[in-house]
């Protein structure tokens, strides 16, 4: 069974027992006890009033030691090429999860399984999924906060 570290900033911390919960009931993983990690305003970019996600996620990556890792924070975060993202992943590492945009503890689950989906190697999804891309808080909204049959198959969940 794989180990899961959940990061949080102090103020993100009422959402860890949603995500912690989500994640286990998902993807049959464990958790370790959660800790706080102060985000570094080195990350945070002026110009755009937003956090970097990538750079974020790299900060995670570098500190989380062995396992997965997910970050959630309350920011609003980017990436390139994206006004805002809800999150930014890296396979078989890490997630950040910016709980900024998210209105209710659905969606904060729906965005956590989709993240670490990712970590674990999942794509975008065409079904009624939580790997269905977002593009807009709508979208995000619409989608379903669990993994279609496809997306199981292919993590033999």
């Amino acid at each position: 069974m794989t180990e899961l570290q959940i990061f949080y900033t102090k103020e993100s911390g009422e959402s860890v027992p949603i995500v912690k919960n989500i994640l286990e009931k998902t993807y049959d993983i464990k958790t370790a006890p959660p800790q706080e990690l102060e985000i570094l305003e080195t990350y945070y970019n002026p110009k755009r009033m937003q956090y970097d996600a990538s750079l974020l996620l790299k900060h995670l990556n570098r500190i989380k030691g062995p396992g997965l890792a997910i970050w959630i924070l309350d920011r609003e975060v980017y990436v390139e090429g994206m006004n805002f993202v809800f999150g930014c992943s890296s396979f078989g590492e890490g997630a950040v999860l910016s709980i900024n945009k998210l209105d209710s503890s659905s969606m904060i689950e729906k965005e956590a399984v989709h993240e670490i989906g990712h970590v674990l190697g999942l794509e975008h999804c065409r079904n009624f999924c939580a790997m269905q891309f977002s593009n807009s808080i709508l979208d995000a909204k619409m989608k379903s906060k669990t993994l279609c049959t496809w997306c199981k198959r292919k993590l033999r969940l």
